[in-house]
C-alpha cells in the first residue's frame, strides 16, 4: 500500500510535466535572463564571483522548496475535500507511512526539478554549478524534506482553496524572498531590523547552504544552520505524523 500511494502521487506530476515541472523551469530561467544576464553586468561582481553565479544558487532553492511544497500540499488538501482521503485511511498502512508517502513524492518533485536548473547551469558561460557536490546534495535532500513536510501541515490545515494560496503568498513566498536570493548579506548593513529578520529566517541558512556547495560562498555558520534544518524538519515530520495520528482535519 505505501509503494502504490507513492507511486501515485509521483506520478500525478510526472504525467503531466507541463503543467507541474515546465513552469518552474521556465520562470527561473526569466529570472536568470532578467536579473542574471541583463541587471547583472551593472551590479557587476559579488562575493568575487559575478551576479549571476551568485544568485542562481538562490533560484535552485527557491524551486526546490516551492515544488516540494506544493507537491503534498495541494495533493493532500484535493484528497481530503474530494474524498479520496478515504480508501487511504482505511488502508493497513500507518500514519508515518502515509505522511512518509507524501513527503517523499514531494522531495522527489523538488530534487527533480531543481537538479534540471542545475544541469542548466552547467551550460551558462561563467556560472559555478558545483564546487562541493556532498554538500549540494545534503541541502537539496534536507530541504526538499523540510518543504514537502510543511506542505503537508498546509494541506492538512487548509479548509478551502484560499487557505493553499495564503499559506503561499504570505508565509512561503516572504521567506524566500528574505532569504537572500538575490543579494549579499554584506548589502543589508546599516539596515538593522532587516538584517536580523534575514539571519534567523530558515530559508536564508538553505540558500546559504546550496551557495557553498555551488560556488564555495558562506555567509552564515553552516554547522549552526545545518543542525537548525536538521532540528525543524524532524519537528515538522513528527509534528505531521502526530495530526495524521489524531485525525487532524482529515474528514471534512
Amino acid at each position: 500500500m505505501f509503494l502504490t500511494l507513492l507511486k501515485r502521487e509521483v506520478f500525478r506530476y510526472i504525467k503531466n510535466p507541463t503543467v507541474t515541472i515546465g513552469p518552474p523551469i521556465v520562470s527561473q530561467i526569466l529570472y536568470v535572463l532578467v536579473f542574471g544576464l541583463v541587471l547583472g553586468v551593472r551590479i557587476g561582481m559579488v562575493a568575487g564571483h559575478s551576479y549571476i553565479s551568485f544568485m542562481f544558487p538562490g533560484l535552485v532553492m527557491m524551486a526546490l522548496i516551492t515544488n516540494s511544497f506544493m507537491n503534498p500540499g495541494w495533493s493532500l488538501y484535493m484528497a481530503r475535500h474530494f474524498d479520496w482521503i478515504e480508501p487511504i485511511l482505511s488502508s493497513p498502512m500507518s500514519s508515518t507511512q502515509i505522511v512518509s508517502a507524501y513527503i517523499i513524492a514531494g522531495v522527489i518533485r523538488g530534487i527533480l526539478v531543481s537538479t534540471l536548473l542545475i544541469s542548466l547551469a552547467l551550460l551558462i558561460p561563467n556560472v559555478v554549478a558545483l564546487t562541493h557536490i556532498p554538500v549540494v546534495i545534503v541541502y537539496l535532500v534536507l530541504v526538499s524534506f523540510l518543504g514537502s513536510s510543511l506542505g503537508t501541515l498546509v494541506g492538512l490545515w487548509a479548509d478551502k482553496f484560499d487557505h493553499m494560496a495564503l499559506a503561499q503568498t504570505f508565509g512561503l513566498f516572504p521567506l524566500v524572498f528574505l532569504g537572500g536570493v538575490f543579494y549579499s548579506l554584506e548589502m543589508l548593513e546599516g539596515l538593522a531590523v532587516l538584517e536580523v529578520l534575514v539571519k534567523v529566517n530558515p530559508v536564508t541558512h538553505m540558500i546559504n547552504g546550496l551557495r557553498y556547495g555551488m560556488i564555495g560562498v558562506s555567509e552564515l555558520n553552516l554547522t549552526i544552520g545545518l543542525a537548525g534544518l536538521l532540528s525543524l524538519a524532524a519537528i515538522l515530520f513528527l509534528l505531521c505524523v502526530n495530526l495524521f495520528r489524531r485525525g487532524y482535519h482529515l474528514r471534512v
